[in-house]
Order: structure tokens, then sequence, then C-alpha cells
């Protein structure tokens, strides 16, 4: 064991040369253009001071504390302008945010060959493009005059002016009380929480940790729901209506959440919804996109086709957004989305899932049935699942109810997509396929909060499946009175039957449903 220890040692200090030698040339290969050797005597802060052409930025970093920031040991690249600075009208903290983070960077970023369209984080977790276009070097907007001036703590780049500072698009929508209601909205679900692990814990007072120093962190549910917005990481397109199309599309959708009256906080429910509806298809992921000009998919995934002829018809192109750090922003003043792509979508209700049906178990029994591969309709078939619904004996009506959630107070063309009879399992069904005639109703609440049925299809309506093949039935139209969006029980139930006469015994009474579909009626206002 002890000559294996041995071994190991020497290999250790075999290897100890070259492990100094790998640090040395990433150090040189980072600080040292073609690792030639440079000294550094000064910290960037005592370059920056003791150039009189970033006196402005000297001046500026000093009134802010950054002058002790960048005389420390920890290691940074400035891309320090020439001439004044402008921090005009901003606020302390917005001049450390949108001026000096906006210019300095940790670690370093030397200005070689191999610096090409390179994106570097600044300490404001901006994302700036630094670039190498022929000789010349370019670091946002602005040239670099001077490049690699090496320090003790990092490296200095020159440039010939101040950088823009480039909102996200979630800070965007602080720049102008033109479009403040969509701001309001959305801000108010910000939630300010402490970050504990960060945070400097001091002594426990009445049994409670307190904090010497504590560190908050602002989540946002909507960040989560419809998109990051404020992630510097990713990139999106949002549509920013103003206050004026705000109130325009808000007065439009409401009524599509109208509840009845018995409804607890029927008002507040309302007002939280529509305007959930007015945001849900206002941001588009560039991860998802594969041409704007052809259509956009929102983060809530519906799909708006020819988007510059529709809902963008004030724009030429993607050109035409505002550009920020992360994306781009369209304003407008009319928001064009139609019901039937946005908020009025369409709603299907697999049948074989257990909670969308309620069994009628005194004349039915159900079973749920998943398509092998192998079978010719596998692709045709929603969910690759269907409910089979089978009589309890030849003179049982097969019937069940399917639970309907989400509706709006909005028209529906409501359909019932069957199978083919020979999918059944018992197999003497197939011999007995003949049309069926159909029975539907429908029960859901009215304006008062009353529970009223209203008849869709009867059997004297000659309203029939034919058994033969996948049958899509539209079985009515129907205008909903009120909304049940958002309830956890479904008060809206579908009833479905297949009654026939006595003196169709011999014919199978037996059905299978692929899905219920309630498809947006598409003449209703817009």
């Amino acid at each position: 064991m002890k000559y294996m220890k041995n071994i190991r040692l020497f290999g250790l200090l075999l290897m100890l040369p070259l492990a100094f030698a790998s640090c040395t040339d990433v150090w040189n290969g980072h600080y040292d253009e073609e690792n030639q050797k440079q000294t550094a005597d000064k910290t960037l802060w005592e370059e920056i001071e003791a150039r009189p052409e970033l006196k402005g930025f000297a001046d500026c970093l000093k009134q802010y504390g950054y002058d002790k920031v960048l005389d420390g040991d920890q290691m940074y690249t400035v891309f320090a302008p020439q001439g004044t600075i402008n921090i005009d009208g901003l606020s302390t903290q917005k001049v450390k945010d949108e001026v000096l983070g906006n210019h300095i960077a940790r670690f370093n970023h030397s200005a070689n060959a191999t610096t090409v369209d390179k994106k570097v984080k600044m300490l404001n977790e901006k994302m700036v493009d630094f670039t190498k276009v022929g000789d010349a070097y370019t670091f946002g907007n602005s040239s670099l005059v001077e490049t690699n001036i090496i320090a003790k703590n990092g490296v200095l780049h020159v440039l010939n002016a101040q950088v823009p500072f480039f909102f996200n698009i979630w800070e965007y929508l602080t720049t102008s009380d033109e479009f403040s209601k969509i701001r309001e909205f959305m801000y108010s679900f910000n939630e300010v929480e402490l970050d504990e692990e960060a945070s400097v814990k001091g002594p426990i007072v009445d049994g409670l940790q307190t904090y010497v120093d504590s560190v908050t962190v602002t989540y946002n549910e909507l960040h989560y729901l419809l998109g990051q917005l404020n992630d510097e990481d990713s990139t999106y397109t949002m549509i920013i209506p103003t206050n004026e199309a705000w109130d325009a599309a808000y007065e439009r959708i409401a009524p599509y959440y109208s509840f009845h009256k018995k409804k607890e906080f029927r008002d507040s429910l309302q007002d939280v919804y529509t305007k959930m509806g007015i945001i849900n298809d206002l941001i588009f992921s560039h991860t998802v996109q594969q041409s704007i000009k052809d259509s956009l998919i929102s983060t809530s995934t519906n799909v708006f086709y020819n988007p510059f002829d529709y809902i963008l018809s004030d724009f030429s192109s993607e050109n035409d957004g505002i550009v920020c750090s992360n994306g781009s922003v369209f304003v407008v003043d009319s928001l064009r989305h139609a019901p039937w792509d946005s908020w009025h979508s369409k709603l299907k209700i697999e049948a074989e899932y257990i909670n969308t049906h309620t069994s009628k178990s005194s004349t039915t029994v159900e079973y749920s049935r998943d398509l092998k591969v192998d079978n010719p309709l596998y692709s045709k078939v929603s969910n690759k699942s269907y409910l089979e619904v089978v009589p309890k004996s030849s003179n049982s009506a097969t019937e069940i109810d399917f639970n309907i959630w989400n509706t709006l107070a909005a028209t529906y063309d409501i359909k019932i997509v069957f199978l083919p009879q020979s999918m059944a399992t018992d197999m003497s069904v197939a011999a007995k396929c003949q049309p069926n005639y159909l029975n539907v109703s429908l029960t859901c609440f009215d304006e008062t909060g009353k529970s009223k049925k209203t008849t869709l299809a009867a059997a004297k309506d000659s309203l029939f499946v034919d058994p033969t093949r996948i049958d899509t039935v539209t079985v009515g139209t129907f205008t909903f009175p009120v909304s049940t969006f958002g309830e956890d029980a479904a008060s809206t139930k579908l009833n479905v039957k297949f009654a026939g006469k006595s003196s169709e015994k011999a014919k199978s009474r037996t059905f299978l449903i692929d899905c219920v579909i309630l498809e947006p009626t598409k003449n209703e206002r817009l």
C-alpha cells in the first residue's frame, strides 16, 4: 500500500508543472495578444482614471461607487465610452442598471480573431453583441477605438460613444403611460419573496429569524404561464395594446365571461378572466416560430396565420417592431384577434376519460378502449382512444352524460365524433350495423342560476349515426346564456341516447364515441 501511495504521489508531482503550464497558457491566451507577455501594474479603475478621454465615465463610476468595484481583485471587462455620459433624468438605481451595468461585464472578453458575433453578458444581465468586421470591432452600437488594455484585474476597451440601453420586453412595459393598463394588470402579479440563501442572517428574535442584510427576489406567475419576458436569454415578440385598444378589447371580450346571478364573486371573476383573455395571445416565443411572416404561434398555443394581414396589419414586416434586448414589440391601437382564434376557442372532451362522462348504470355499461398501432383508424382517432357504450339488454336504451367545462357565454356548434361499430369488442354488433336515431339534450345554467334542459336532437328529427364509418355528427347549435369558465365541477351536461323503437330490437345500440367537440360558431360578433 505504501508503495502504491508513493507511485500516486510521484505521478501527481509530475503533473503539477503541466497543470501550471496549462493555467498559464489560458491566462496568456486571454490576456496577451499572440501570447506575448504583458505586465499590468494598474487596476481597471487606475487605468480609467488616468485617461483624460474617459473623464466623464470615470466621474460617473466614482459618483456611484464603482471606482471601488473596479479597484478590487475580482476580474472584469470594461467597455469604457469616451466623452460625456448621459444620465439625465435617471434615478440612482437606473444609472447603475442602465448605464454602468451596461458597460461592465464579469470575466475576460478580449478583442481577438475569435471574437465574431459573440454576445457578452453584462452586469445588468443584458446580452450585448461584441463583433468583428474586417479589422474593426464593435460593441452594441459603438466602435472600439482601443482594445485589450490589460489591467491587474481585467481588460479595458475604449469605445467611441456610450452604448444605448435596450429594455427587455418586460421593462419596456414601463416606458410609457400610453399602455399603462396592460402594464398595471401584468405587474399586479408581482410577488416579492425573501431569498434566504442570499440574505445575511441576524439573531433569532422572539423565535423568528432576523436578517442583517435581506435580499429579495420578485416572481411573477405570468412569466411561467405566458413567457419569461424579463429573461435576457429568451427571445419573444409581443403585441402591446395602447390603453384605447385595451378598453375596446375589454368591452368586446367581457360579455363572453358573464356568469349567472348566483355565482359568487361573479364581477371579479369576469374582470380577471376578461383581462387574461386579452393578454393570452399577445406573446410569441421565437423558439417555436417557423416563419413570422406566415404565422405566429402564441405561448397559449393558438396560431395566427398571415399575421401582417391580420393581427399586425398596421405593420409591413417583423422589422417594423421596436427592438428590445430580448425580442421586439409592436404597439397597436386595436386588437384584431377573431374570438375563435383566441379566447373563444374550440373545446374538446375526450370521451374515454373517466371524469368526462357520467354513467347511466341502470341501462348502460361503458368501457374505455385504446387503439392498437396496427388499427387502420389509428391516425384518425383523437388521443388514440375512445369510449364504448354498451346496453345491458336488447331492450335498454344506450345512454350517457358528458361533462362539459369552460363554456363561455357564446354560441357553439356541438358535434359528436362516432366510430364504426365494427370496432366494438362484441363482434356480433358488427352484424347488426344499422343507422341509429340520435337523441341529444343539453343541461346548463340560465342567467338566474337555474339549471335548464334543452333538446338539441330527437328521433323525430331524423338525425342518425352511420355505424359503418367515422361519423362526425353536428347535433345542434347552442348559445350558452352564461359562462362556466374556471368551474371545478361541471354544471353543463350533454346527454346522448340511442333509444330506438321496440320494433328495432335487432338493431345494435352499442355506440363508440371518440370525442365531443364544441366549435365556436364563426358568424358571431367580431
